[in-house]
């Protein structure tokens, strides 16, 4: 039986997973890099096009993959052989102008949502997961909110700036007020005092991160994954990052408390780039949270740590199946 048509509780009845098939023939090595062309495309009920990509196990059990602000679906890479470990098949969405995603107006997260629901059955999408990555939170909320009894369970990686959940203030206010256009404007400059190539913009990052960041992106086969991702994410210009960027600033309006969906947030204790507060934030105020928080490790701790996270998980989804029966 395909694991995205059955049941929770007939996908955790049988054996753990082991050995099976990729979802994409992906392999990514200190040599290779990760191919940019998507599985394919979901055509959504505006009429844009929406382009994903599965990585992980193609027989597994689902999980939507949202990615951080100003990265694309190909940061789900970086969880590619840990998910294909672990019995998950993650499907990843460019969101609109990002990557290969055609450009659409787009002013919040439910703009974005209500579009993609419909159509997830055209991937033999049932019941599901999500995977979240910082600002891809968010659009995590929004699923939750909308469509809770489709939602098993959520993870979020490295939290969600607080920003995008309170009332924005000071230079936030600001940004929350420009218009994408705007925001699109100063992308636009940056490269006339600041030409960054995706390498160089690594370079720049890693003078940011912890020890044990600069030793993960050390390694060929992450920072190739990470440099095709940042080149991913403006392939079509910087309009879309830029309206991805604004809508990150802007209040998400999700009741928190009434999200009663189980959520796991994930933290590196090391993590330069996010902060512990949005992630004790977001915690107290979803009623079934978790925090847990990742020792010695930084920003990119789930590259080590992702069979931990999706272990986690299979627990929390064996416990629901166990309640369902």
């Amino acid at each position: 039986m395909n694991a995205n048509q059955a049941s929770i509780s007939d996908y955790f009845a049988s054996a753990p997973p082991v050995a099976r098939a990729a979802a994409s023939p992906r392999w990514f090595t200190a040599t290779e890099r990760p191919l940019v062309e998507p599985d394919g495309y979901l055509t959504l009920p505006n009429g844009a096009r929406i382009a994903w990509d599965s990585f992980g196990d193609s027989d597994g059990f689902p999980l939507l993959y949202f990615h951080d602000s100003g990265s694309s679906r190909l940061e789900a890479a970086l969880l590619h052989q840990s998910a294909q470990r672990c019995g998950y098949r993650l499907i990843a969405f460019d969101r609109p102008g990002v990557g290969r995603s055609d450009y659409f107006v787009c002013k919040s997260p439910k703009a974005f949502c209500e579009n993609l629901l419909p159509v997830l059955g055209k991937l033999g999408i049932g019941r599901f997961g999500i995977v979240s990555k910082g600002g891809g939170g968010i659009y995590a909320l929004q699923i939750c909110r909308m469509s809770p009894e489709r939602v098993a369970a959520q993870v979020n990686l490295a939290g969600i700036p607080v920003r995008a959940l309170a009332s924005p203030r000071g230079l936030c206010a600001a940004l929350a007020g420009m218009a994408p256009s705007a925001i699109g404007a100063l992308l636009r400059l940056k490269p006339f005092f600041s030409p960054d190539a995706p390498g160089s913009v690594l370079e720049k990052l890693r003078e940011e991160l912890s020890f044990s960041d600069k030793k993960m992106l050390a390694r060929p086969e992450v920072a190739n994954i990470l440099e095709a991702d940042q080149a991913e994410s403006v392939r079509a210009g910087y309009r879309g990052m830029a309206q991805d960027l604004a809508i990150s600033f802007r209040k998400l309006d999700v009741p928190l408390e009434e999200i009663a969906i189980p959520t796991e947030i994930w933290h590196g204790c090391a993590d330069r780039l996010t902060l512990r507060a949005d992630c004790e934030y977001l915690a107290s105020r979803l009623p079934r949270a978790r925090l847990h928080r990742v020792s010695q490790s930084g920003h990119f701790f789930f590259i080590q740590h992702m069979d931990q996270v999706f272990g986690s998980l299979r627990r929390n989804l064996g416990e629901i199946a166990f309640a369902l029966n």
